[in-house]
């Protein structure tokens, strides 16, 4: 499970973690009935707070991809896959917020589409 922090996005930390635990847990990469890392061990290892790991577990759980159960751990349980539509305006406000960063540094759509490219490959391959 790889986790990354931006401390330089304008999402919340919280959010971040959130959102790949969720894509994480979509791409079947930890199956249901998989415990994940405590939020105390997941706090150390990302150098955050308890609490900003303890809510984005507690959005997980209320969405429904997530069990919290105090001392034994925190459980993936049976999900519905996002519908297409779902994912796909997921991709673009994401794509949005990612874009209006890199036009506050004036790269070009060759830049933008190079470090996509390495980034991708690295995380997809």
């Amino acid at each position: 499970m790889n986790i990354i922090i931006d401390t330089e996005s304008p999402i919340p930390v919280y959010q971040q973690i959130k959102n790949q635990l969720k894509g994480i847990i979509i791409s079947g990469e930890i199956s249901k009935g998989s415990k994940i890392l405590s939020i105390r061990t997941l706090s150390k290892i990302l150098g955050v707070s308890i609490n900003t790991v303890a809510r984005a577990y507690y959005e997980l759980e209320v969405e429904g991809y997530l069990k919290l159960d105090g001392r034994r751990g925190s459980i993936i349980v049976e999900f519905t896959k996002p519908k297409d539509e779902e994912r796909k305006n997921f991709l673009a406000k994401l794509t949005e917020e990612y874009l209006l960063r890199t036009k506050e540094f004036s790269f070009t759509k060759d830049e933008i589409f190079e470090i996509l490219k390495e980034k991708y490959d690295e995380i997809y391959y």
